[in-house]
Formats: structure tokens, C-alpha cells, sequence
């Protein structure tokens, strides 16, 4: 089941990276987290088929694209715990010729959970972290709670949820 769920993941991938080929439409790369960011980077084998990106101000024509994923969720930075230079970390996924795909450190993944922390985050953070590096998950847990572009409720409970975590799992 999980090797059928990465394929399709990345057949829904191919088929949007074929349409904006063909419509020409041309997109900033686009940076995969969540349960599909797991699966696709080989972190977690679990199912879903829901896309979670981050929204890096993509324009509207860059929507057409997106709806082709048949559940996608276009990730707020201002609402979503995530390092300011997740960039940096994110590996890059061979194999497409025209949309630029990324999928997001095993250490912002598990970061960008510490704001809602809900049971399946739990389960996810408990494979996750077991081969996460601990320096990277504190200067991220840092850097997510010194931004000055995040919103102040999410940010009070992420930083709650940070405190859980740590202690959990000896971070």
C-alpha cells in the first residue's frame, strides 16, 4: 500500500508537471511537507493523498496547477511553523522536466508539527526523530519562535508545544 500511495503521489506530480508544460505556465518552485512530503522523501510509509505545500505567493495562473492535485492545502507562512530558510535543507525530486519540486528536511517537517501536535503528529514526530538531527531541530524550533511574521496565537501555541516535545522526546 505505501509504494502504491508514493507512486501515486508522484504520478499526480508528473500530471501537473506535464500540464504546466503544455499550458506554459510557469510556477516558482514548489516545496512539499506534511504526510506527502514524508512519503515522497522517504521519511514515513503511511497513507495519504493530500499535497500540503508551502504558499510562497505563487500568481493565480499557478492555481490552475494546483487544482489538478486532487487534495491539496496551500500552507500559510504566517500560520505555519516553518524555518525561515527551509530552502536551504529541502531536497530536490529528480525526474520531472519542467515544475521544480522540493520536499522539506526531516527537521522542518517535524518543526512545522509542533504547532498543532496533534496524535498524528505525535506518531509521525516518533519516526521522524529517530534519525533527526537534534542540533538542526533546536536552531529551527529557535528560529520559528524569534520570526516576527507569525502570528502571535500560533506562535504561543507553538511554543507550548515545543516545550511538550522537547521534553518527550530529549530534545
Amino acid at each position: 500500500m505505501e509504494l502504491k500511495n508514493k507512486d501515486i503521489l508522484l504520478e499526480l506530480l508528473h500530471d501537473a508537471d506535464d500540464f504546466a508544460f503544455l499550458k506554459k505556465i510557469k510556477c516558482p518552485p514548489i516545496y512539499i511537507l506534511g504526510g506527502s512530503g514524508c512519503i515522497l522523501g522517504d521519511y514515513l510509509t503511511r497513507a495519504t493523498l493530500d499535497i500540503d505545500f508551502i504558499d510562497i505567493n505563487y500568481d493565480a495562473s499557478v492555481g490552475k496547477i494546483f487544482r489538478l492535485f486532487d487534495r491539496f492545502d496551500m500552507l500559510d507562512t504566517y500560520v505555519t511553523p516553518i524555518s525561515t530558510d527551509f530552502e536551504k535543507r529541502s531536497k530536490f525530486i529528480d525526474g520531472f522536466s519542467y515544475l521544480k519540486f522540493y520536499i522539506l528536511s526531516r527537521e522542518d517537517i517535524i518543526v512545522s508539527k509542533l504547532a498543532r501536535y496533534s496524535i498524528k503528529d505525535k506518531e509521525d514526530i516518533k519516526e521522524l526523530i529517530k534519525e533527526a538531527d537534534y542540533k538542526i531541530l533546536n536552531e529551527l524550533i529557535q528560529n520559528v519562535i524569534n520570526r516576527k511574521d507569525f502570528s502571535k496565537r500560533i506562535q504561543m501555541e507553538f511554543k507550548k508545544n515545543s516545550l511538550k516535545f522537547k521534553e518527550k522526546f530529549n530534545v
